[in-house]
């Protein structure tokens, strides 16, 4: 049976370098991923954020669930990562699209299926993007007009402590948090297991260099 163009499978060399680029496009943003810095963005305190009344879920979607949860709610991810770096059980689903005719990277984080952080980042924006962003987000969650003072950076809460913050910056950003402890929990177990680690590594070096000199 005679190949259409659209169903032509890529020669192995260029099918391996589409794979290879599309994976080095994420790991962007995976190597700046650490157990410490995701345990630092958990404990974070912000500076008098806004109260909202309205539960702070992207997507709908509830801090807690799994990642069969999320896909069954947005369908398969553009790409999918767990272990990252020095984390372990951890999770990340990545979703690429366009939202307001730009380039949108849609991120879900999970440790041990627990979904606790999410980021919407706009690749590429306008500060008209940036406007209706900062509108949407006012709108679905009943912000009082105090928030035109700052449209670099805004830090929300709502009753259970979740966090929704938007930043202007490299990217324009929009971070979920949870505020369940769980996931800082399992974090601080994991870097408690890391730092004596390291104290053993560290007294070992010193133990064999006394035995050197």
């Amino acid at each position: 049976m005679k190949q259409t163009l659209q169903y032509r499978i890529l020669p192995y060399n260029r099918y391996s370098s589409f794979y290879q680029e599309r994976e080095s496009f994420y790991r962007s943003f995976i190597n700046q991923y650490y157990l410490d810095f995701a345990h630092q963005v958990l404990s974070q305190e912000h500076h008098e954020p806004f109260l909202t009344k309205s539960l702070i879920a992207p997507h709908d979607i509830q801090f807690g669930s799994t990642p069969r949860r999320v896909i069954w709610k947005i369908g398969m991810p553009s790409f999918q990562v767990k272990d990252i770096n020095d984390f372990k059980d951890h999770k990340i689903l990545f979703y690429r699209t366009k939202l307001l005719r730009q380039k949108v990277l849609i991120q879900f984080h999970f440790i041990n299926n627990f979904f606790y952080y999410s980021q919407l980042s706009f690749l590429s924006f306008t500060e008209k993007t940036n406007d209706i962003l900062f509108n949407s987000i006012k709108g679905k969650y009943e912000c009082p007009n105090a928030m035109q003072q700052n449209r670099d950076r805004l830090v929300m809460t709502d009753i259970c402590n979740n966090k929704l913050i938007i930043e202007k910056g490299v990217y324009l950003t929009v971070s979920y948090i949870t505020g369940d402890s769980y996931p800082r929990t399992l974090m601080e177990a994991q870097l408690k297991t890391k730092h004596e680690l390291v104290h053993r590594a560290d007294n070992y070096e010193i133990d064999r260099l006394s035995k050197i000199l």
